[in-house]
């Protein structure tokens, strides 16, 4: 299997990769001196930021909340799901493989999203950094019948006539892989990731009819995933700040259920300050672009609402986050750090038919030994 994988990921992430080491900024540094400080590591929400010095090891737990629950969106444009005419009734669950298959009977009203996982670091040298990271995923969506669609619903569709909910749980992929230093100095540091997602997480999870669920509620990818990223670090004083590059290249043509998830592109960037010796502020800047889902799950047309389908995955999107961080500077619980971190959604222009982002919340809490 990984050398089938590795001819299929060759140009995708060959490219990706160049594409970061060409245009990434110079990057960000690991924290100095023997006493911790509170902004020695990014806000909450961004991974892979930081590396350690030769012989160190770190634990770490990082929550992360996001919610959708607002209006339901056409690109950029809001959707009347009162109005008879409105898209997710007559074009959001278009299926060119069954001729006629074109009316949703729900909608999406809230989904939630919840992640736990575990951050494992170890340092063999100054310059790499050892990870993996496996994690929980748990999700649950609400959806309710749209107006003036009872009349265009079979008779196997009566069974999901009004507001109900479902969910999924259990482990999602799992992180692995390692950060390489590429230059350091007084003030910054850059190093690049080199991080790969093993496809741990069910991609078989199945609503109550039987059918496989939504591609937003399963655990996993369902395939092997390159994660390249760059990270630049400065400080001056009490002032530091940093900007990523990163993505997620999907290494294989299809999952096991005849579908890839879309490749993923961020860049973000975050000024903080330390307001004292055991906390600092943090606010962050996140632009995120995911490619639409290419194959599919439903061949024969049997989805009923728009997340059924791959043309309403992925688009762009746009997030301000707000943040704090904390350390314990001295004594038993020296090197005890917890930071949280709110991102709000500022634009999001969707590909197909996709309800709106209410927000993310972002909480860790690591040790370094």
């Amino acid at each position: 299997m990984f050398g089938d994988t590795t001819r299929r990921l060759a140009p995708r992430a060959a490219t990706f990769l160049a594409a970061l080491l060409i245009y990434g900024s110079p990057a960000l540094a690991h924290e100095q001196g023997a006493k911790p400080i509170p902004d020695g590591h990014a806000p909450a929400g961004v991974m892979v930021d930081h590396m350690h010095k030769a012989g160190e090891f770190m634990v770490g737990y990082r929550y992360s909340w996001a919610r959708q629950s607002g209006d339901q969106l056409d690109g950029t444009s809001t959707i009347n799901v009162n109005d008879p005419s409105n898209p997710l009734l007559h074009r959001a669950c278009q299926n060119e493989a069954v001729a006629g298959h074109e009316h949703c009977s729900m909608y999406q009203t809230e989904m939630t999203m919840q992640m736990h996982m575990l951050d494992i670091m170890y340092a063999p040298t100054d310059w790499m950094t050892l990870m993996v990271m496996p994690q929980w995923m748990t999700m649950d969506m609400t959806m309710d019948t749209l107006p003036f669609a009872h009349h265009d619903m079979g008779h196997g569709d009566m069974d999901h006539m009004g507001s109900h909910s479902h969910g999924t749980d259990g482990f999602g992929d799992t992180i692995f892989g390692a950060l390489i230093k590429i230059s350091s100095g007084p003030g910054y540091s850059l190093h690049t990731g080199m991080m790969f997602s093993a496809p741990t997480g069910s991609t078989t999870e199945r609503a109550s009819n039987g059918n496989l669920t939504h591609y937003m509620m399963q655990l996993g990818s369902g395939t092997w995933d390159f994660l390249p990223s760059l990270t630049y670090n400065g400080r001056a004083d009490r002032l530091s700040w940093g900007v990523q590059l990163s993505g997620i290249v999907r290494m294989e043509d299809e999952n096991d259920q005849g579908y890839r998830l879309g490749d993923v592109f961020q860049a973000t960037g975050w000024a903080a300050y330390r307001l004292t010796d055991w906390m600092s502020a943090s606010v962050r800047l996140l632009s995120t672009r995911v490619s639409q889902i290419e194959g599919s799950f439903y061949p024969t047309g049997s989805g009923m609402s728009a997340p059924d389908f791959p043309t309403n995955y992925g688009g762009s999107y746009f997030d301000v986050g707000l943040g704090v961080n904390f350390v314990v500077p001295d004594g038993a619980l020296k090197g005890h750090r917890l930071s949280v971190e709110w991102l709000e959604p500022v634009r999001d222009d969707v590909n197909g038919y996709q309800q709106e982002r209410d927000g993310t919340l972002y909480a860790n809490w690591s040790k370094a030994f």
